[in-house]
C-alpha cells in the first residue's frame, strides 16, 4: 500500500472540524469532502470549523472557506450531498484513503464496508457525551465489524442527540488525523484503537485483532445494499 495523498472526508462535523484543520496544512495533495447539512447554533460549541455567522449556512461552504483561508494552496473537493451506496465506491475509487466523522451508525457501517470492499484504508471514530473511540482498519487489518459485528437493532441515541462534549471530539479528531499522518510517513497502524474518557481523564491504546467470524473479513459481504444499511445514511 503507497503512502495516502489524497483523503475523502465523510461528515464535517465534530470529528471531523480538528481532523480537517490538521489536515489542511499536511501535505495531502487532495481533500475531498462530503456532507449535506447545515450549520446549527448548537454544532458550536463542538463543531470549530464554523462561527455564528455560518449559523443556516452550508457546512460544505464555509467548511471549504475556513480549510481555504488556512492553506490557499489546499486542493479541495467539496461535495454537497450524503455517503450513499449508490456513490460510494467512485468516491474511494476518487481518494486513497477515507477519514470518517459521520454522526449515525448507519454510515459508520457503510463506510467500513466500503472501505474494505474498495481496498482503501478506513480511519473511523465515534462519540457520545464524555467519552469515545478512535479506529485505523487497513484493508488487511481488522475492520469496524470486528468491533462491532453489525448496526445494533435496538434504536441508539446519536451525538446529536445525546449530546457530546467538545473536547471529546477534539481529542479524537486529533488522533484520526495523527492516524493520517502516520499512514503519510509510511506506517501501517491497522487495528489501532484509542479509547478517550473525558470524566475520568484517560486515553487508552488497545488493539483489535481479526475476528474469525467478522462477515466483512470473511467474505460474506460482496456488495453495498441498502437495506444492509437500516438507518438513513446521512454524514
Amino acid at each position: 500500500m503507497s503512502a495516502p495523498r489524497r483523503v475523502l472526508v465523510v461528515g464535517a462535523g465534530g470529528l471531523s472540524s480538528p481532523a480537517l484543520r490538521l489536515l489542511a496544512t499536511s501535505g495531502v495533495e487532495q481533500i475531498t469532502l462530503i456532507d449535506d447539512d447545515s450549520v446549527d447554533e448548537s454544532n458550536l460549541q463542538r463543531q470549530t470549523l464554523y462561527t455564528d455567522a455560518d449559523v443556516g449556512a452550508s457546512k460544505i461552504e464555509r467548511a471549504e472557506r475556513a480549510l481555504r483561508a488556512l492553506s490557499s494552496s489546499l486542493s479541495m473537493h467539496a461535495i454537497e450531498g450524503r455517503f450513499l451506496p449508490g456513490n460510494a465506491e467512485q468516491l474511494l475509487a476518487e481518494n486513497d484513503l477515507v477519514l470518517e466523522g459521520a454522526d449515525n451508525l448507519a454510515t459508520k457501517f457503510l463506510v467500513a464496508d466500503a472501505a474494505r470492499l474498495c481496498g482503501v484504508p478506513a480511519v473511523q471514530a465515534g462519540a457520545v457525551r464524555w467519552a469515545g473511540w478512535a479506529l485505523c482498519a487497513l484493508p488487511d487489518s481488522a475492520c469496524l465489524r470486528c468491533l462491532f459485528e453489525d448496526i445494533p437493532r435496538d434504536r441508539i441515541e446519536t451525538c446529536a442527540e445525546a449530546g457530546v462534549v467538545g473536547p471529546v471530539v477534539g481529542v479524537l479528531g486529533g488522533i484520526q488525523a495523527a492516524f493520517v499522518y502516520r499512514l503519510l510517513g509510511g506506517e501501517r497502524p491497522g487495528g489501532e484503537l484509542w479509547h478517550y474518557d473525558a470524566l475520568r481523564g484517560a486515553l487508552r491504546r488497545t488493539f483489535v485483532r481479526r475476528r474469525g467470524d467478522c462477515p466483512l473479513c470473511a467474505g460474506e459481504i460482496q456488495d453495498l445494499r441498502m437495506e444492509r444499511y437500516t438507518a438513513a445514511c446521512a454524514a
